[in-house]
């Protein structure tokens, strides 16, 4: 087996969204949500298997319009609950895989919320995996502001948690990381014998906030739209 052929892509994407129902077939810049994350898996070129496991008919119909390297999935209704753990969908598709004859070793998972991801982010994690030793990778962006600015609103009100008494300017705080949902390089030997994508420590992809954009309302579809656009625009020039 060729390196890419031991990479296997993994995309979940269901029906059902609460906050913005339909979302990943939504048209954003000129084509539905899902595929701006299906083309960046195509040009990336790190796998000969990109699985799209859905329980949306629509988004099922999409792939036949794109090479054999994009394999559509029904998924399971019991998987396609807002109760469904994305390990679980995960451990199905490597479960069907495997009768199928095909054992990967590496899992590479992106969420369709994140369309603004580019190829060069998944080839990115994807080398920070190999260069880690079976570690597990993850994208993450950098936190607008220092964590100790943030803190939590109790039912009355009150402020908790915010570290104001030694007053800094934001550039004096060490840089904080979260996650962005974009981009996940797992082993398989991490998802087996562990039973999730994140094994004991984790190594992190780093990218910049403007491909960071998670869609989960619609006021993320709508920035997502304005960047799309702007891209495509510059593009052309």
């Amino acid at each position: 087996m060729t390196v890419r052929d031991r990479n296997l892509v993994i995309i979940p994407a269901r029906a059902g969204s609460r906050r913005l129902p339909r979302k990943n077939v939504l048209p954003l810049a000129g084509k539905p949500m899902i595929c701006w994350t299906i083309e960046a898996a195509l040009e990336a070129n790190i796998s000969t298997r990109i699985v799209v496991t859905s329980d949306d008919p629509e988004i099922l119909k999409l792939l036949p319009h794109y090479p054999d390297t994009v394999i559509g999935v029904k998924r399971h209704p019991d998987l396609a609950t807002d109760s469904a753990a994305t390990i679980d969908v995960v451990r199905d598709v490597i479960a069907r895989e495997e009768r199928a004859g095909y054992h990967p070793d590496t899992i590479i998972l992106l969420q369709p919320t994140s369309p603004l991801r580019q190829s060069e982010d998944i080839r990115n994690a994807v080398e920070i995996f190999r260069r880690g030793g079976g570690e597990s990778v993850v994208s993450v962006c950098k936190v607008d502001h220092p964590l100790a600015w943030c803190g939590q609103v109790d039912s009355d009100g009150r402020l908790h948690g915010l570290d104001l008494k030694t007053p800094r300017r934001s550039q004096e705080y060490p840089a904080d990381y979260r996650l962005n949902g974009a981009v996940y390089v797992a082993g398989m030997s991490t998802v087996k014998e562990h039973g999730s994508l994140f094994s004991d420590s984790l190594l992190a992809c780093v990218m910049p906030r403007e491909r960071s954009i998670d869609v989960d309302e619609e006021l993320d579809f709508e920035l997502s739209r304005l960047m799309l656009e702007k891209r495509t625009e510059n593009s052309r020039k």
